[in-house]
């Protein structure tokens, strides 16, 4: 009963954030770059007894996942914005994404 609800509750925000968008691209675009995600599952790590060293790792490793989401938003939007499809622009994103994140990876794993 519980996933089914976090479930419902991440699905809503999810809704939420792209009828924003569809009235006022900039306002959606705010809203889901918050860290609505990383709240909720803060929120579901708690609900489910999970001790604070847990949830410090889990607050770290979502700080380096800023500089590949980073990367993702900029190759999406460059490929986007020389008017290219959407599909090739956010596979370019997600591929960009991927190798910084390996990248990075192992720089901070040889540390």
């Amino acid at each position: 009963m519980f996933l089914f609800l976090k479930a419902l509750i991440s699905a809503c925000f999810i809704v939420l954030i792209t009828f924003i968008a569809k009235k006022t691209s900039f306002l959606g675009g705010l809203i889901a770059m918050m860290p609505v995600n990383i709240v909720l599952s803060l929120l579901w790590l708690h609900f489910e007894k999970t001790d604070t060293t847990q949830l410090s790792n889990f607050v770290r490793a979502a700080i380096f996942g800023i500089l590949p989401t980073g990367i993702f938003l900029v190759v999406v939007l460059s490929i986007l914005n020389k008017s290219q499809k959407f599909e090739y622009s956010l596979l370019a994103g997600v591929f960009a994404l991927l190798i910084f994140a390996v990248i990075q990876y192992k720089i901070l794993k040889a540390i």
